[in-house]
């Protein structure tokens, strides 16, 4: 359908309706409210009004903004509404400037564009959605726009049931922010509130209840780095007509229930389930096949993005989203004998959707369920293709999912609390004899998990050379002449999931002299110290997020060209969940360097951020620096003081050195008086 075509029977220019109710607002505040300006504007008013007392749901939006700048002019005067013209159609009531005594009104049909913009379409997702745009003339400094603007309609799966979340912008909040539902008492409308939202008032008459929230001159609540994207940190509001999990359930699972597999997908089907007669083998198969042979792209039109295509459309195009993928393979699952059915998720709020009111829309994502000796599996078939057994591949999402079956009656708790190994690097450095005598490197690094499929199609998108390139470019930051003696060796065992890479180097120039000149380092790093973002060091309200349990560790052993003389240490740094660990020693000719990092949960309550920082501070001083010295032409240790870490026991023998020599001066010079 053409664009114009839609603006006529979709976007037109109406009155307000009669159920609408404006009230005045402020349109001075007083110079201390500075938390609802930003970008050159003054949000003065957000008034949402919910009609669900019609046949057609309707959603108003009324807005008001001052003008500070010039920046904020242009952010103001560009006026946009979206819709999906699958399910809803709007009326624009107003766009106005208002101007001392005058109003300026611009809300004509014919100055809209209609515009398909298509924001998610480079994460691969196509929508359909629309956008009513108008760029308002002669915005100036002090005026105040206003706009007024209807929804009508929802999305025709949930069977006009009600499921929305109002929340009081903490971030970005404007000086006075309004909400209004109004229902009719046959319609049961559950409200659940979190973090301390307004108070509600209600006036009710024999048909409707009209519930309004305000809250006016909300202080701003500053963003803080690694806050859990679970926590819900501002006042908020939850609607749902949905009266338990079952509900849900019930309503979605007839559309995910697809028996009919295309006659080709069928064959494949069959031919997998002849090859593996084992069930768990057949789910991990068959898992590998969609994830292969589908593409990802989500293309979903007039639905709301609730429910997937037909089997054979998805089959013949070979793309499909993720309610796509979890039908095609539960489908072809019970095909096999397995006892699966896709499942909704949150990748972003899992953790907390045991803690909200059943409803539809607080899931993000598909996946599917496979129960087999009673285990459940939490599969992706939208992910790269994975390798495994069925009881070690990995299962990305963690927290809450309600699986997809008419007797389901409540979620289910997945897992991803234990902490993975997914990381361990080995490197041996090997010195000569003499100070311009090459190292020889030697590196071999072990993935697994999830981690190991990411390095498994890095190097299937790029090629083994290319990452050899990116590796040796990243290794060249920290020894610039540092050439491949040998073509990296991938030894790659898809049963356990796991990929070794082994590389050889040699370090031309490895010893390097110090600032002045007194002495020679060689500095080598254990790649673990991207691992913790160091976080400021003030206060903090909200959890630190530290994603995915985890474990990593890394060995490094020098070869010294003599005998090397010194203290090892053994440092540990933890917080209640985090911990870490360094272990220095040498022995002969032999350094060795041990690291570890274990985290054992998501999140990290905000009272231990002194503790988060002190693991970070000392996970990111990464660098081992060894001392040495030129003598006679051959590498020597440097004043019996072998090795360091950055910061460390060289800097502490060397003060304690410099204490004892000065107290001997001391003793002289008073012995000579």
């Amino acid at each position: 359908m053409k664009l114009e075509r839609i603006a006529q029977d979709l976007v037109h220019c109406a009155p307000l309706p009669d159920w609408v109710d404006h009230q005045p607002y402020p349109s001075e505040i007083p110079d201390t409210e500075t938390s609802c300006i930003a970008n050159g504007t003054c949000r003065l008013l957000n008034d949402i009004q919910v009609n669900l007392c019609s046949p057609e749901q309707a959603w108003h939006c009324r807005t008001a903004q001052r003008v500070l700048t010039r920046e904020g002019a242009e952010r103001v005067a560009h006026f946009v509404a979206e819709f999906d013209p699958g399910y809803q159609r709007i009326e624009i009531h107003f766009v106005r400037v208002i101007r001392g005594g005058e109003r300026i009104e611009h809300a004509k049909l014919e100055a809209f564009q209609l515009l398909r913009r298509e924001t998610n379409l480079e994460r691969l997702m196509f929508d359909g959605r629309l956008t009513a745009s108008l760029l308002i003339p002669d915005v100036r400094i002090g005026d105040v726009v206003e706009a007024g603007v209807t929804v009508y309609g929802s999305a025709p799966v949930l069977g006009g049931r009600y499921a929305a979340w109002v929340t009081f912008d903490g971030l970005n909040p404007w000086f006075e922010a309004r909400h209004r539902l109004v229902r009719p008492r046959t319609r049961g409308i559950f409200v659940k509130e979190y973090n301390d939202p307004p108070k509600c008032t209600v006036a009710a008459t024999s048909e409707t209840e009209d519930f309004r929230w305000l809250i006016v001159g909300q202080q701003r609540r500053e963003a803080e780095a690694l806050t859990p994207p679970w926590l819900m940190l501002y006042p908020t509001l939850q609607f749902s007509e949905f009266e338990n999990w079952n509900d849900v359930a019930r309503l979605l699972a007839s559309f995910y229930e697809s028996a009919v597999l295309p006659d080709e997908l069928v064959a494949e089907v069959d031919r997998l389930a002849g090859a593996h007669q084992d069930p768990a083998e057949r789910a991990v198969e068959w898992l590998r096949f969609v994830q292969r042979e589908l593409r990802y792209f989500a293309f979903s039109l007039g639905e709301g993005g609730l429910t997937p295509r037909k089997l054979d459309t998805v089959w013949t195009t070979r793309f499909g989203d993720c309610k796509d993928a979890a039908t095609l393979y539960a489908a072809g699952a019970r095909r096999l004998g397995l006892d699966a059915c896709a499942a909704l998720v949150s990748t972003t709020h899992g953790f907390a959707l045991s803690e909200v009111i059943s409803s539809s829309d607080v899931f993000n994502h598909c996946i599917v369920r496979l129960h087999l000796n009673e285990i459940s599996y939490w599969l992706d078939p939208t992910m790269a293709v994975q390798s495994g057994t069925l009881q070690n591949v990995f299962q990305p999402h963690a927290g809450w999912a309600l699986a997809l079956r008419p007797e389901i009656a409540d979620l289910e708790r997945m897992g991803g609390d234990e902490p993975l190994h997914i990381l361990h690097r080995e490197d041996e450095v090997t010195f000569g004899p003499k100070r311009n005598s090459p190292a020889i490197l030697r590196r071999r690094i072990d993935w697994s998990f999830w981690a190991a499929d990411s390095v498994r199609n890095l190097i299937a998108n790029e090629g083994t050379s290319g990452y050899s390139q990116a590796t040796l470019k990243e290794m060249q930051a920290l020894w610039p002449g540092i050439v491949e003696t040998s073509p990296i060796e991938v030894r790659d065992d898809r049963a356990t999931n796991n990929i070794t890479l082994e590389l050889s180097y040699e370090i031309p120039d490895c010893w390097k002299p110090n600032s002045d000149g007194s002495r020679l380092d060689f500095t080598i790093a254990s790649g673990l110290s991207r691992e913790l973002q160091l976080l400021p060091a003030v206060p903090r309200e909200s959890a630190i997020h530290l994603g995915r349990p985890r474990k990593l560790t890394s060995y490094l052993r020098l070869n010294m060209p003599r005998s090397w003389q010194g203290d090892g240490w053994l440092r540990r740094f933890e917080a209640s969940c985090v911990r870490y660990a360094d272990r220095f020693s040498i022995d002969g000719r032999i350094v060795t360097d041990s690291r570890e990092l274990t985290i054992d949960a998501w999140k990290l309550p905000a009272e231990e951020t002194e503790e988060y920082n002190n693991v970070a501070r000392n996970l990111q001083e990464d660098v081992l620096i060894i001392w040495a010295r030129e003598r006679l032409g051959k590498i020597r240790p440097w004043i019996g003081v072998k090795g360091r870490l950055l910061g460390g026991i060289g800097y502490v023998w060397y003060a304690v050195w410099a204490a004892w020599l000065l107290v001997v001066v001391l003793k002289i010079l008073l012995a000579s008086r």
